[in-house]
């Protein structure tokens, strides 16, 4: 038997309401025991005084790129990467080469995760074959071989009579249908938000109209077939009053989430043509960014996620029009929660745990994100005061177009243990 004691840290686990100093037995992998003052013995002590004790934090949303982009990201480098930012499990979207549509790629991820033995990796297999929005994949085989969901995130089901047949196949699997909403037509050639920031720099926008439109199109139709329906990366005023209003009427099967970079930051990041800043969905005007916030304060929302999409440099380095969407957040997202909600005064940090933990879980309905007595051990320890500056450079990802690269943010992860066993400790992965 292998037993790990930490001590002396303030434990945070919103899926108990444990918001108090206590020390954390492990043994074997598994949670033993959460209390004041234990006198166990146990083979490595981990002394946690004035540091915050959580359960490992997940990610529903990361492109780790592996198979076939694996120049920008592989499942290892990502997966360091998340150590090192207290993440412990998260979930893969399909867009690779090839696209996860199929068992097999959803078994190779699965077996490459338990090779690399690092964190939980739950591979989300493609809604549509190759993601073209026309025929539906083997949604069946995919969950039978351990996808946690489908979505063709990347791109959004235009044709409505696909997508409400993509839900009410998901209904009959119990699956989670995981939807990135955007109207083709409106976004058109767009490449940030459309508002007077775009006006300025002179760049196509994408009207806010496009997210909202689609995202009362996934509800009604989630609605009609009673499907748990997931809405990814909510960014605007209107998706918050559709979600809002949805929940509100009793769709119990909704969930949502907001990634971390659009309650922090604004299109203004885009002056200057910061390619860094171009993503999808975009980075919004204030007034979007105050709503999103409100809805957070509402608990609108279920989970805080990433949205972690690492590329190549020479993919940022072209004119904004033409540089790849996406940053890369694993490394630094409890951070950007920490810094721009917390300390801001916006929720109590026990809140913005609870979206990183027992609030994703809930949404993949996985048993994680919890320091219950018999749950798999999986905990992050931080340092809440810690200051710091990102130097997307130094970090673990092989990408380095990070959003919040220069930025000085507050709070970071000191130690990540996956299933009992320290994975991360003081900036290095232990092996």
């Amino acid at each position: 038997m292998t037993t790990l004691l930490i001590k002396n840290g303030h434990v945070i686990d919103p899926a108990n309401g444990i918001d108090e100093a206590c020390d954390v037995l492990v043994n074997n992998g598994i949670i033993a025991k959460v209390a004041k003052d234990l006198k166990d013995k146990a083979d490595e002590t981990i002394d946690a005084h004035g540091l915050t004790v959580t359960p490992g934090l997940i990610d529903l949303q990361v492109h780790f790129r592996e198979p076939g982009r694996e120049d920008r990201e592989t499942l290892e480098t990502g997966s360091r990467a998340a150590l090192a930012g207290g993440i412990t499990s998260v979930v893969t979207m399909p867009n690779l080469s090839p696209v996860a549509d199929n068992k097999t790629v959803i078994e190779f991820i699965i077996k490459r995760a338990t090779e690399l033995d690092l964190i939980n990796i739950y591979p989300a297999g493609a809604t549509t074959k190759g993601q073209n929005g026309k025929l539906l994949a083997e949604i069946n085989e995919m969950k039978n071989s351990g996808a946690i969901a489908i979505t063709d995130d990347g791109v959004d089901i235009q044709n409505e009579g696909v997508l409400m047949r993509a839900l009410e196949y998901a209904k009959t699997c119990d699956m989670l249908l995981m939807s990135h909403c955007e109207t083709d037509d409106l976004t058109e050639d767009g490449v940030m938000h459309e508002g007077w920031v775009s006006t300025q720099l002179g760049l196509p926008g994408v009207p806010a109209e496009s997210e909202d439109l689609a995202v009362v199109k996934n509800i009604m139709l989630g609605r009609r077939c009673n499907a748990r329906l997931h809405l990814l990366h909510n960014s605007t005023a209107g998706a918050v009053k559709a979600i809002r209003a949805a929940k509100a009427d009793g769709y119990k099967n909704l969930t949502a989430e907001v990634s971390v970079q659009h309650f922090a930051l604004t299109d203004e990041e885009c002056f200057g043509y910061n390619t860094n800043a171009k993503m999808y969905p975009p980075l919004r005007s204030r007034d979007h960014v105050n709503a999103i916030i409100a809805g957070i304060k509402d608990d609108l929302f279920d989970a805080f996620t990433t949205d972690h999409a690492p590329h190549i440099e020479p993919d940022k380095l072209a004119p904004f029009a033409d540089a790849a969407f996406g940053s890369t957040g694993v490394e630094t997202s409890f951070a950007v929660m920490n810094t721009y909600l917390v300390k801001a005064g916006h929720i109590p940090l026990s809140k913005g745990i609870e979206k990183m933990t027992i609030g994703p879980a809930r949404v993949i309905r996985v048993d994680k994100g919890t320091l219950s007595e018999g749950a798999d051990a999986d905990i992050a320890i931080f340092d809440t005061a810690k200051e710091w500056t990102v130097d997307a450079k130094a970090g673990f990802s092989k990408g380095n177009n990070c959003i919040f690269d220069g930025k000085t943010l507050t709070g970071k992860a000191v130690c990540t243990i996956v299933d009992g066993k320290v994975k991360y400790r003081d900036g290095e992965i232990v092996s």
